[in-house]
């Protein structure tokens, strides 16, 4: 059993789902998104299949704590998101600030959706965060 699920009560899961399909109506195109716990386990996702959402959370954890190091290498106060940007889409790599720490993955299709999507994903990270303290 996925212990990070297991810390949380069935209504802050359902939440933290439609918080994560709220943001997939405010964005449009997404192809995947994963709330994740910092050790790298899935908590909620929408529109991917289980063992995938695993793949992704585990991979989101590394590239959240990656972003915290370079952005600490850099000088730089703090990192609050990733993004990577391909030609066929974006994959942003948010950090939720609640106790414990949690991150979002998400994926688009559509790279000209790269400003709605960092809007889109701090207002659910926002939300998430209150969900979560």
């Amino acid at each position: 059993m996925n212990t990070a699920k297991s810390a949380y009560s069935s209504d802050v899961l359902a939440q933290a789902t439609k918080e994560l399909n709220t943001l997939d109506t405010n964005v449009g195109g997404i192809v995947a998104a994963v709330l994740l716990s910092a050790d790298g386990f899935e908590i909620s996702s929408i529109k991917v299949s289980s063992d995938s959402a695993s793949r992704l959370a585990a991979m989101g954890s590394s590239l959240a704590a990656i972003s915290v190091s370079i952005a600490q290498e850099g000088g730089l106060s703090d990192s609050r998101r990733l993004m990577l940007e391909s030609q066929d889409g974006v994959i942003s790599v948010s950090r939720i600030r609640s106790h414990p720490e949690l991150a979002l993955v998400v994926i688009v299709d559509d790279p000209a959706t790269l400003g709605k999507l960092a809007w889109a994903t701090k207002s659910c990270c926002k939300n998430l965060t209150k969900l979560f303290a």
